[in-house]
């Protein structure tokens, strides 16, 4: 019998071997193994508890012992399946299939205490039971991105989040899967006549205590303990929005709140849909990834959770106005979804809405993506165009697939369907991805069209190279060496940004050293170190370092920085040399960031000046200061910028009216960006100010240009802001 077990057990780790991402020693493997481990130590439990003649120690003990074969194998693994976390792996098989197997030897225990004629089919009854209906609780009952199971251990978080959030809720959890084991067993001794009825019933008592206080405990979250968690509440028509109060002032959560309905409107009318109904939206911004992590086991991916019975959408706060489009986008689909899952069966669908929904921004869009991936032959990231299109609508085409290229591929998809044949269709074909009944045609044939009006495309963003030669090589979780190691030096510059929160900048700058003694080329660090000395009046030693570091090219953030400090330590000349540089390395799909950097050079003669914007003081506070110098086109510049940053429109708005930036000196291709994206700032400052008017006018004037510049994105993003009366309420 034994033998079985372990040849069982050398078979699922033979099976693991050659599955990437599954033949590493981490948290998916673990599951995996503790999954199979569950049904093989009970099948081997049940046989040796119906023989007699062994204790249940006895039995817990060999099948434990069978139960590290697979842990044995994934070892082996790291010869050509490189492992850098092999701590923490060890600590998920102990977690996992250790504590696994010894919940299901207690089982067994308890189901063979009077014989019955089939104990492993209830075992195993129990055993798939519990592995469907807790993920179904845990995550269909509640605003949460994990579920922890008595069988294969639990799912940490969503996939894209390439950090583990390992909450403190996991180790309760699998404590209550051991006391779940040392209840079987006082169970399977009392029915044997033993005297297991006290300790039954104490062990019953606690399990029932720790249900009953399963969200203090770590063990599910509810949305009152999350609104709890967060603190503050603001309200608009359509929108509930729960923020951390200490991470977001009144005017940042106004904004924000308008954001929302500014999307909800356009997202409306683009489908030409009726509103959501009297369904509120509950929106719940995180301070950071930590904070959403430790509250709901996502910490970076953004997420609507469309199946829960509430509408809504989880964002970091840094992220919400880049993701709130997309995330808002899914929470529109959920009237046209399968029922009850309010979803479609095919992930393909589900993201290729969204991307296809999205809000325009200056950057290319999905269709410039794949025509540039085609005209570059990429194809080890597309493989064959309307091949790997249907393929990216299964779940594991889709998942196990580069991110960046399955939505690209599948937002370009969607937007395709959406030009061509109307909201109607989309709307329609969503839930079931049924096209022919719904097109006329098969998938394969709409698929030869997409590819074809992809090939005709005459026109495609110039910045779109860049963005496929950065994003579609980016490998998948599937691709990954070393999958969910965060190397110490990223460990100390997260350690660094929480002590910046806490206001600790002599703890930060700790951290960024050591996290250069341990990756002397990390920009990330370099950047932040960087920025924290210009803040503490230490431009020289900032200088120094930049100046001694040896990259080619330095990246574009790192010349501004250094720019900043040649400033601040008199070489205006340099400085401005050093920000034109900047600027030129900016990617194109960024006419934010590139003007932002050469409007830099406007102030390089001004230290007192600079030393205002690399202040660790709030935009609020930095405008402010910088009425000492209106009247100076450059200042006012960024005056007006920093009065949108800290959403003071109605300011902004007032320094933008008459302003002409300093741009007289500039190329001529970089003076027509720069006075497109003052537009385009005048025309959001204004829009949000309730100017609308004047939003209107310059809004139109900026997409106009934008367009004869032949940036097509960059004019709709513009051209938003000409259109936002019925989000406003007027």
């Amino acid at each position: 019998m034994m033998v079985r077990v372990c040849a069982a057990y050398v078979l699922l780790g033979a099976a693991l071997w050659p599955i990437p991402l599954l033949n590493v020693l981490q948290a998916e493997s673990a599951a995996v193994v503790a999954f199979v481990s569950f049904f093989v130590a009970g099948w081997g439990a049940t046989r040796s508890f119906v023989a007699g003649g062994r204790s249940v120690w006895d039995v817990l003990t060999r099948q434990v012992g069978a139960g590290l074969l697979p842990l044995g194998m994934l070892l082996i693994a790291q010869l050509w399946a490189p492992n850098c976390t092999l701590g923490q792996g060890l600590l998920f098989y102990l977690l996992f299939p250790v504590v696994t197997v010894v919940f299901a030897v207690g089982l067994a225990y308890a189901l063979t205490a009077h014989s019955p004629r089939r104990p492993f089919a209830l075992l195993a009854g129990v055993g798939v039971s519990l592995s469907v209906l807790g993920p179904l609780y845990d995550l269909g009952g509640h605003p949460q991105f994990y579920t922890y199971n008595h069988v294969f251990g639990g799912v940490l978080g969503p996939i894209y989040d390439e950090q583990l959030a390992i909450r403190d809720g996991l180790f309760v959890f699998r404590g209550l899967t051991l006391l779940w084991a040392f209840a079987a067993v006082q169970m399977g001794r009392w029915l044997r006549g033993g005297r297991g009825g006290a300790r039954l019933v104490g062990a019953l008592v606690l399990i029932a205590l720790a249900y009953v206080y399963a969200g203090p405990l770590g063990m599910n979250t509810t949305a009152e303990g999350l609104q709890s968690a967060l603190g503050g509440h603001y309200q608009t028509e359509h929108f509930d929005l729960y923020y951390e109060p200490s991470s977001l002032d009144s005017a940042a959560v106004a904004a924000l709140a308008a954001d929302h309905e500014m999307h909800y409107d356009r997202l409306r009318r683009r489908l030409a849909s009726e509103p959501l109904g009297d369904e509120r939206i509950q929106s719940y911004l995180y301070p950071s990834p930590e904070v959403k992590g430790r509250l709901t086991g996502a910490r970076t991916t953004s997420v609507a959770p469309v199946w829960l019975d509430r509408p809504q959408v989880h964002l970091l706060e840094r992220r919400a106005e880049a993701s709130l489009g997309h995330e808002l986008a899914h929470v529109w689909s959920r009237p046209y979804g399968l029922p009850m899952l309010k979803a479609s069966w095919a992930p393909g669908l589900v993201e290729g809405w969204a991307v296809a929904l999205e809000a325009p921004t200056p950057g290319p869009t999905p269709h410039d993506l794949i025509a540039s991936a085609w005209a570059a032959d990429s194809a080890e990231a597309l493989e064959d165009r309307a091949d790997a299109l249907t393929q990216r609508l299964s779940p594991w085409g889709f998942w196990t697939g580069r991110g960046a290229v399955s939505y690209a591929t599948m937002g370009s998809f969607a937007a395709y369907l959406l030009s061509t044949y109307g909201p109607s269709r989309l709307k329609a074909v969503y839930a079931r991805g049924n096209f022919e009944a719904v097109y006329g045609r098969p998938l394969g044939q709409l698929a030869e069209e997409w590819v074809e009006y992809i090939r005709g495309r005459r026109i495609v963003a110039a910045s779109a190279y860049s963005v496929i030669s950065r994003q579609f090589a980016r490998p998948a979780l599937f691709e990954t060496d070393c999958p969910h190691y965060v190397p110490p030096a990223r460990r100390h510059v997260q350690a660094a940004r929480r002590a910046e929160r806490r206001r600790d900048t002599s703890q930060a700058q700790e951290h960024l050293r050591a996290a250069l003694r341990q990756a002397p080329q990390s920009v990330e660090a370099h950047a932040a170190l960087a920025r924290l000395q210009l803040a503490t009046g230490a431009a020289a030693a900032a200088r120094h370092r930049l100046d001694t570091l040896s990259m080619t090219p330095m990246p574009a953030r790192l010349l501004r920085l250094r720019g900043d400090a040649y400033a601040l330590t008199d070489e205006p000349d340099t400085a401005r040399a050093l920000y034109r540089r900047a600027a030129a390395q900016t990617p194109r799909y960024a006419p934010s960031q590139r003007v932002h950097r050469r409007l830099r050079a406007a102030v390089a003669s001004r230290p007192e000046v600079v030393r205002v914007l690399t202040s660790g003081d709030s935009a609020h506070v930095q405008a402010r200061r910088l009425r000492s110098w209106r009247g100076d086109p450059g200042v006012d510049a960024w005056r007006a910028l920093r009065w949108q940053e800290a959403h003071r429109y109605e300011a902004a708005a007032a320094v933008w009216d008459g302003l002409r930036l300093p741009t007289a000196s500039w190329p001529r291709a970089w003076r027509q960006t720069a006075d497109v994206q003052a537009q385009a700032w005048q025309a959001e400052a204004a829009a949000r100010a309730g100017r609308l008017e004047v939003a209107e006018r310059t809004a139109e004037a900026g997409a106009e240009r934008a367009r004869r510049m032949g940036a097509r994105g960059w004019a709709r993003s513009i051209q938003r802001w000409d259109d936002v009366r019925p989000a406003l309420g007027e």
